[in-house]
C-alpha cells in the first residue's frame, strides 16, 4: 500500500509540473514520500533580452511543507531575487504559521528514476559581498566553536581553502575523500563545510553538489546552513 502511494504521489506531481521547466537530475539519494505539501514553482521566463526566474507561490498553504520545483537552467544570480521573495514568505511569522515550516528541493534521482527532495529549510544565501573566506574575516566571532573549511566551486575548478585545486568534473567519491583528507587526526575541533558557487553556477549544478555534501556527513564535518554566491 505505501508503494502504492508513492506512485500516485509521484504521478500527481509530475502531472501538476508545468510543461516548460525542466527540473534537476542527479544521483543523490534523497527523500521520496513527504505528505502534506504545497508546490512551488520556479521557472524561466524570457523577458526581452535578459532570462528571469518566475516564481508561482500563489497556491502555497503556510502550515503545509513546501515543495519547490527549480527550473534547472536558471543561474544563481537569476534565482537571488526569486529564493528572497521565496524564504521570506517561508518564514513569514502569522495567526497560521509558526515561520518554521519546511521547505525541500526537488529533482529526479537517475538511479532510482524517482522524483525526489532535499531539504533546504535554513538555507542563508549569501550574495555577491563576499566569499566564505572574507566573511570570517570581517566577522571573526562567527562560529568560533568550529575550523572552516571554504570550498569554492567555478565553472572550470573546484578549489578547497583556497590550495587545493581539483577539476570540475573529479568524481564525487574523489572530492569527498579530498574534504575527508583536510581533517588532521589529531585534532579535537569540529569542522564546518563552507560551500561557495560562482554566481553564473546553474541550478542543476548548485543542487546536485549541495545535495552530495549535505547527504555524506563526514566524522568532525558538518555542512554549514550559509551559502555563499559570488562574482569571481
Amino acid at each position: 500500500m505505501k508503494f502504492l502511494y508513492l506512485i500516485i504521489f509521484t504521478a500527481f506531481f509530475m502531472s501538476c509540473k508545468p510543461k516548460n521547466i525542466k527540473i534537476p537530475v542527479n544521483d543523490n539519494p534523497g527523500l521520496h514520500e513527504i505528505w502534506d505539501n504545497s508546490p512551488v514553482y520556479i521557472l524561466r521566463k524570457i523577458e526581452g533580452e535578459d532570462t528571469i526566474a518566475d516564481i508561482k507561490l500563489g497556491q502555497t498553504i503556510s502550515s503545509t511543507k513546501w515543495l519547490v520545483a527549480v527550473d534547472k537552467r536558471l543561474t544563481l544570480k537569476q534565482l537571488l531575487p526569486a529564493f528572497k521573495k521565496l524564504y521570506s514568505k517561508r518564514r513569514k511569522v502569522s495567526i497560521h504559521s509558526d515561520g518554521k515550516g519546511k521547505l525541500y528541493f526537488s529533482y529526479m534521482d537517475s538511479l532510482q528514476h524517482k522524483v525526489s527532495f532535499v531539504e533546504a529549510t535554513d538555507l542563508n544565501l549569501i550574495p555577491d559581498i563576499y566569499t566564505s573566506e572574507k566573511y570570517f574575516k570581517q566577522y571573526t566571532q562567527a562560529d568560533p566553536e568550529f575550523k572552516k573549511l571554504h570550498l569554492y566551486f567555478y565553472p572550470d575548478k573546484i578549489v578547497l581553502n583556497d590550495s587545493i585545486k581539483l577539476n570540475s568534473d573529479v568524481s564525487k567519491k574523489e572530492l569527498l575523500k579530498t574534504i575527508k583528507g583536510v581533517e588532521n587526526q589529531h585534532d579535537t575541533m569540529f569542522y564546518k563545510i563552507y560551500l561557495n558557487f560562482d554566481k553564473q553556477t546553474n541550478f542543476d549544478r548548485f543542487l546536485n553538489y549541495y545535495t552530495f555534501i549535505k547527504n555524506n556527513t563526514l566524522p568532525k564535518k558538518q555542512l554549514s546552513s550559509k551559502i555563499f554566491i559570488f562574482t569571481p
